[in-house]
């Protein structure tokens, strides 16, 4: 730890230096008439625009019919009533544009990156709205992507990370909507048809649903345009209610047994929300807990002085009603009960008490590296469907930092205190652990 220390102090000032400059974004936002919340930032460096749609359209509106949001999601823009799939990807191809596609447990987004030349904006920015507006669901495309979900999920029950990440979510929220792995289960595909998915994306793929954040090297009058052209197509349609509160499930330790030479091993609670007030105070504790590599007490103590670990690690997972809190690591059979009772010491012990000095390094490691953070068109977007997505406060990227600094050592044992008990989590074990 103290020669972690050193090493940060040499870099802080030097990276203390940009913060200012970059920390300054200015996030401009409005709806547009249909009524999409819209997150911009202009962005002059790179002739690039980059543009991230995103629904409230994640697994957690499933239903009974599990993996139904990511396969619609997958699918999405796949094809239209004009163009067929190859006809996108040759039309993308030709000017170098990228389409993105990606969802989760609480949102479904659909992104664009193209060159701002005119030309080829003319030619992008329709087909990109065509997509969200006008996807049809091919059958031939369905057939494709269902076999090779069918595939992944297969692969998956003989993965014991991803066997341990499916008990862990199911144990920790029963029958609620997050417990259920987004692609589904072999089982719950099965229901899935192209009726069903239509009705879907005609239910949540709506303006009134949809957040777009844009960062590029365009101004707010183009920016309103383009906004526009991607929503006037879609129906109004209405937000959906609000997903459900978890309930704290009791503390349990399952152990699936699994051939193999290694256990994987978690020890999960239920944390807090997104926008929670204890969130600051949270994450800079994990930063020096489990979340920062070899800065941290539980690499410190699991790996470094044991040697029971290549990784170990931690992390709390916000999300729009309360995210995870988990410890995970993978370590031999032989020494994974020892592994279990090292990470429980040290969790306990934090709790408890940490050093001063190590708190200090740890928070000017995190401002000293904030400005990374932020330093590309790319990672700005991330930040901006956050922001819109889960209504964070439009000064997050300046107000994040500036909490950081004002956290106290108190304000973080206070936090972990609050929301951690070591008597009440979920251990899962997948392996044959001795």
């Amino acid at each position: 730890m103290k020669k972690y220390i050193l090493q940060t102090c040499v870099v802080i000032a030097s990276l203390l230096m940009t913060l200012p400059a970059l920390a300054g974004i200015d996030i401009q936002t409005w709806q547009t008439s249909k009524g999409a919340k819209v997150l911009f930032v202009e962005s002059k460096q790179l002739p690039m625009l980059d543009i991230e749609v995103t629904f409230d359209a994640g697994s957690a509106r499933d239903g009974d019919i599990w993996g139904l949001a990511s396969m619609t999601s997958l699918m999405l823009g796949m094809t239209t009533s004009k163009y067929s799939e190859d006809q996108i990807n040759e039309a993308f191809d030709a000017v170098g544009a990228n389409i993105g596609r990606s969802a989760g447990r609480d949102n479904a987004s659909i992104s664009l990156r193209t060159l701002t030349r005119e030309k080829i904006m003319n030619k992008t920015l329709p087909l990109f709205a065509e997509l969200i507006s006008d996807t049809t669901f091919d059958k031939a495309v369905f057939e494709r992507e269902m076999k090779r979900l069918k595939i992944g999920l297969k692969q998956r029950e003989l993965s014991p990370r991803s066997i341990g990440s499916d008990q862990k979510w199911t144990n920790l929220y029963g029958d609620h909507p997050y417990a259920h792995n987004s692609s589904g289960t072999l089982e719950t595909v099965e229901q899935i048809d192209l009726e069903k998915i239509k009705a879907f994306y005609q239910k949540y793929y709506v303006a009134s649903n949809a957040t777009i954040a844009m960062v590029g090297s365009i101004d707010q009058a183009r920016a309103k345009k383009i906004a526009e052209s991607l929503t006037q197509n879609l129906p109004v349609g209405t937000k959906p209610e609000p997903i459900a509160k978890p309930k704290l499930q009791q503390a349990r330790e399952i152990t699936v047994e699994f051939d193999s030479t290694q256990t994987q091993y978690s020890l999960s609670q239920l944390g807090i929300e997104r926008g929670h007030p204890d969130y600051v105070a949270l994450y800079v504790g994990n930063h020096l807990f489990g979340g920062s590599g070899f800065g941290s007490r539980l690499m410190e103590e699991v790996r470094e002085k044991r040697g029971l670990v290549y990784s170990v690690y931690s992390y709390f997972a916000p999300m729009k009603q309360t995210g995870i809190f988990t410890i995970g690591l993978s370590t031999k059979n032989a020494s994974a009960l020892e592994a279990d009772k090292v990470v429980k010491d040290t969790l306990s012990a934090f709790l408890k008490d940490f050093s001063q000095q190590d708190f200090e390094a740890i928070k000017q490691n995190l401002l000293g590296g904030w400005p990374m953070r932020i330093d590309s068109n790319s990672k700005i977007i991330g930040y901006l469907s956050m922001i819109g997505f889960y209504g964070m406060p439009l000064d997050y990227l300046e107000w994040f930092p500036e909490q950081v600094e004002r956290t106290t050592k108190e304000d973080v044992l206070k936090a972990w205190q609050k929301h951690l008990d070591p008597e009440k989590m979920l251990r899962v074990m997948v392996g044959k652990p001795a």
